[in-house]
């Protein structure tokens, strides 16, 4: 019975490891898409704010 109960408990340390470590990979993917759309919508500013500005200098 010690044995079962101690198969168990290495059973359920492993397979919290494993779902620590897809839970680790699938936040750091989440983190990689934030950082690359905060990239994308300074981009899109920087080129909006550029277009603003020339439309400005045309008008005057």
């Amino acid at each position: 019975m010690e044995l079962v109960s101690f198969a168990f408990i290495i059973v359920a340390f492993i397979v919290f490891i494993l779902i620590m470590r897809a839970i680790g990979a699938w936040m750091l993917r989440i983190d990689e898409i934030i950082k690359n759309q905060k990239t994308i919508i300074q981009e899109l500013k920087k080129a909006n704010g550029e277009s603003q500005e020339k439309k400005f200098l045309d008008e005057l």
